[in-house]
């Protein structure tokens, strides 16, 4: 609880208070700043509301570096093979999610569920919907790899 009012009081004043900052593959230090940068407030309220939805633990140093490595995988829009520049704390989201349903190892129930989050940005203009894969599958990853080995070293005493 803590962690999500620190989380929405540090979205609300970076979006007052710091420029927008938004990551094209060319960018350098865009990459590290575009979570906390959106571009208008609905963006905002949208990513705030779905932090406080969103009933996955909070693990901010962990989704923060996998939005991050995410950005710097290609990604290009479905309007055309330019790519769209990216901003906004999805990607953390996606991530938590998939760092939720990788401690349970259910992958395929993961986009079965998740769907229409991942279908429906390909639609809209100006959404970067590869993002949200990339981070939702890194996610998977570290939280099945987190409990996989966790489970292999206890194994082992």
């Amino acid at each position: 609880m803590k962690t999500r009012i620190a989380i929405t009081i540090l979205l609300v004043v970076s979006f007052f208070f710091l420029p927008k900052y938004a990551y094209v593959s060319s960018s350098g230090i865009e990459h590290f700043l575009y979570p906390i940068s959106h571009a208008n407030i609905f963006h905002l309220l949208v990513n705030i509301l779905c932090l406080w939805m969103v009933r996955c633990p909070v693990n901010i140093l962990v989704t923060y570096t996998i939005a991050v490595i995410a950005s710097f995988l290609p990604a290009v829009s479905l309007y055309g093979l330019q790519e769209i520049p990216t901003m906004g704390f999805s990607g953390i989201l996606f991530a938590m999610v998939g760092i939720t349903w990788g401690r349970v190892q259910r992958f395929k129930d993961m986009f079965i569920k998740n769907k229409w989050y991942l279908i429906i940005p390909f639609f809209i203009p100006n959404i970067n919907a590869f993002v949200h894969i990339y981070c939702l599958v890194l996610g998977f990853a570290y939280g099945y790899y987190s409990v996989y080995f966790s489970q292999s070293v206890w194994k082992r005493r």
